[in-house]
């Protein structure tokens, strides 16, 4: 952890929420829930929550240096709606309530590469079933990877329970860091989006 990333997180307690603190803070009006799972260093979520001041986001992370990231990309640009959960994806969903999340992102979860720890990997059928309980009716799941293997086992996951949207039809996430360094390096990357209902888009 760099010392700004240290600073930040020293100052996580003005973003931090608790996971029996979520269904009160899902109760509060707002125009569209965001959260993303695994947010690396925040610029996703900062550029999101920056241009949509309106809406509830909600960043689920438990590495320490990308949570410091976050809360001085919040701090620099005085952001109020954003919410930090230091915790695993699983944990937190389960406390969300049901029908409630207008958009969801997991950008390149770890891969976990080698065949004996793809148990470990985020997006199997509990995880899908469990995030079809949290998605609203219109509520639309992005998910994108840069492993050929894990994009088809998210696609043949994904697809038990949602509705695949065409990706040239939605708004696609902010460009990030990780991102361009995949074009860069010439390596091919899968864009999903998923809607619960099939009246989406």
């Amino acid at each position: 952890m760099s010392k700004a990333q240290a600073k930040g997180y020293a100052n996580l307690p003005e973003y931090r929420l608790a996971p029996q603190d979520l269904r009160e803070y899902f109760t509060a009006q707002a125009e569209k829930v965001f959260v993303e799972i695994g947010f690396g260093n925040g610029e996703v979520i900062a550029h999101i929550a920056n241009q949509n001041p309106t809406w509830q986001c909600l960043g689920i992370d438990v590495y320490r240096p990308g949570i410091g990231a976050l809360v001085n990309r919040c701090e620099r640009a005085e952001l109020r709606n954003v919410r930090i959960v230091e915790e695993e994806a699983t944990t937190v969903l389960e406390v969300i309530p049901n029908d409630s999340i207008d958009l969801l992102y997991a950008l390149f979860p770890d891969p976990w590469p080698k065949q004996r720890h793809h148990r470990r990997r985020l997006i199997n059928a509990e995880f899908v079933a469990l995030v079809h309980r949290k998605m609203s009716a219109t509520g639309i799941v992005y998910i994108a990877t840069d492993a050929g293997d894990y994009a088809e086992q998210i696609h043949s996951n994904m697809s038990d329970s949602f509705y695949k949207i065409e990706i040239n039809l939605i708004e696609p996430p902010p460009q990030s860091r990780y991102r361009q360094k995949a074009l860069d390096a010439g390596q091919k990357i899968w864009d999903f989006a998923y809607s619960r209902d099939r009246t989406k888009v």
